[in-house]
């Protein structure tokens, strides 16, 4: 709160009197005369060596008094000019603040006695006193455009140039989430908030696969129809194991980070967590509770209420940004739209709701295009794909990889965008990033570890680097928590502490073992069952 507080608290000029800036050089900021017309910009309040003390000579400070009564002079000297008998006017204030915003006196130099007769300093003028909040209220108001206050009214009549506004360059996403909100929640009977957690318990998940594969060309076109017969009978397949025993916990609201090297399984637990299982198999034995939903009821009845966002962007090519934007909101647009407005309006709002949020507003006439049709930078395409993503308006959603082609600042951006939802919507979100930065990696809730298939750790976020230290490895000074933790995949990367190189875990089932004997998981266990208890599957939430 530097330039707001200094400008509040009227301290604005404390940082050049620490400099040795006195009446003879100048002040940090110049007072405008009140009564300065456009005609004389260059007008200012000057001060002079030789200036007589006037009756009227404003000292800017309160009574202040001392334990015996009497008024200190500490901010008088502090304050006084270098020609003794001669008023302070360089404008440097000792930083007194007046509760009730009015100075104990409004005459000029006029000096009393305060309740036990002590000396009362001088003050303001009024006229100086009137200025100067003049210019802290200018100040404020144009720091609270830029500020997350909340803001009433209805987003889809926002008035031009105001923070609801997505085309507007004062337009502010949490103020707008603020007022959507309270407008959804106005009807809390035809616009019910929907979240969603889930807790697993024991997941496995397998696949099918030949040891051998060939290139299909026309040629061996017949060798195919053998290689369908095959695999519908199970010959020549063999088991793959992808997910061995996994157990977490996420509640409405939290978010998740995925962190594991290429090939570890991270894509496959996004897919299964949001029901996009085509292509493996997720065994009998695997518990999923969505809020008390089974997996089977959320894939009939709630099936996009869980999204996954694939790695690689897959759109229509000659359609333009605005037009894809414009159709994923309308297929998403619900059947009672807050406002009561129409369906159009509503789309062409959300769109350029969501391509304010992600910077791409100046490509709404643009081609989307793909590595053969020229169309946006493959950046601008990536944050389009999340903005369809972020339409859906889903409560549980999956990310996969989906920082790849944006830059460290673009990605920052992304994950405080779904922090946004999950704070403000309790959406639920899963995402996994390579080499995340560690502001990225601090605004998620929990992480989740995996090691060729298996689990290795589950947990605050918070918590992670201190298991794995305890466990006695050293994270090198620089290293951001997230590649830490992925380089325990890695017996190149991770380093041993002296002495525990004959007690760390080095392969993937030493990692599993050791996980599932620690305390962290017992007490995932216990958070799980109380979870079931408040969800039960099929039954009312208690």
């Amino acid at each position: 709160m530097s330039l707001v507080g200094n400008f509040s608290f009227g301290n604005y000029d404390n940082t050049a009197e620490n400099a040795g800036v006195t009446s003879l050089g100048g002040t940090a900021f110049v007072r405008r005369n009140s009564n300065r017309n456009e005609e004389s910009p260059d007008l200012r309040r000057t001060t002079s060596r030789s200036a007589a003390p006037t009756s009227h000579s404003p000292s800017r400070t309160r009574p202040r008094k001392t334990s015996s009564g009497s008024a200190t002079l500490a901010s008088a000297q502090r304050n006084q000019s270098l020609i003794p008998g001669e008023p302070e006017k360089n404008g440097i204030h000792d930083g007194t603040y007046w509760p009730d915003g009015v100075p104990p006196a409004t005459s000029g130099s006029a000096k009393g006695q305060g309740e036990d007769g002590g000396a009362l300093e001088e003050v303001e003028t009024p006229e100086e006193y009137a200025y100067r909040d003049q210019e802290v209220m200018q100040l404020a108001r144009s720091l609270t455009r830029q500020s997350t206050f909340s803001v009433a009214g209805n987003p889809f009549e926002a008035e031009e140039g105001s923070a609801l506004d997505p085309q507007s360059p004062n337009f502010n996403a949490r103020a707008w989430a603020k007022a959507f909100l309270k407008l959804q929640f106005q009807d809390a009977e035809k616009n019910p908030q929907r979240t969603a957690g889930v807790a697993f318990r024991n997941l496995n998940v397998h696949g099918y696969g030949a040891a051998t594969d060939y290139q299909k060309s026309v040629g061996n076109i017949l060798l195919e129809v053998v290689g369908v017969a095959r695999r519908i009978f199970g010959v020549g397949q063999r088991k793959i194991d992808i997910l061995r025993s996994f157990d977490g916990l996420v509640n409405s609201g939290e978010m998740v980070v995925v962190l594991g090297p290429p090939g570890s399984g991270c894509s496959t637990l996004l897919k299964t967590i949001s029901g996009e299982t085509h292509g493996f198999v997720v065994e009998d034995g695997s518990y999923l509770n969505y809020q008390g939903i089974t997996p089977k009821q959320m894939e009939r009845d709630f099936r996009g209420e869980a999204i996954y966002t694939a790695e690689v962007d897959v759109h229509f090519p000659m359609l333009s940004v605005g037009d894809t934007l414009y159709f994923a909101a309308r297929a998403r647009a619900p059947r009672n739209i807050p406002g009561n407005v129409h369906k159009r309006t509503y789309a062409e709002h959300m769109r350029d709701v969501v391509m304010a949020i992600f910077g791409i507003s100046h490509t709404i006439n643009t081609r989307v295009g793909n590595d053969f049709i020229r169309g946006v930078s493959g950046g601008e395409r990536k944050r389009v794909s999340i903005a369809e993503a972020a339409l859906s308006g889903a409560p549980l959603q999956c990310w996969d990889n989906s920082t790849r082609g944006l830059d460290s600042a673009n990605a920052l951006e992304f994950c405080k965008t779904l922090r946004l939802s999950t704070d403000l919507m309790g959406a639920t979100a899963f995402v996994a990033i390579y080499q995340a930065p560690q502001s990225a990696y601090d605004v998620f809730d929990k992480v989740v570890v995996l090691y060729e298939g298996r689990q290795i750790y589950f947990g605050r976020t918070g918590d992670a680097r201190r298991y794995f230290e305890d466990m006695g490895f050293d994270c090198p000074d620089r290293q951001t928590t997230a590649d830490f933790l992925t380089s325990m995949t890695s017996p190149a990367e991770r380093v041993i502490r002296p002495g525990w190189e004959n007690k760390v875990p080095r392969t993937p089932d030493d990692f599993a073992a050791a996980w599932k004997a620690s305390a962290n998981r017992k007490q995932l266990m216990h958070d799980i069952e109380e979870y079931e208890e408040k969800y039960p599957p099929n039954g009312e939430s208690v």
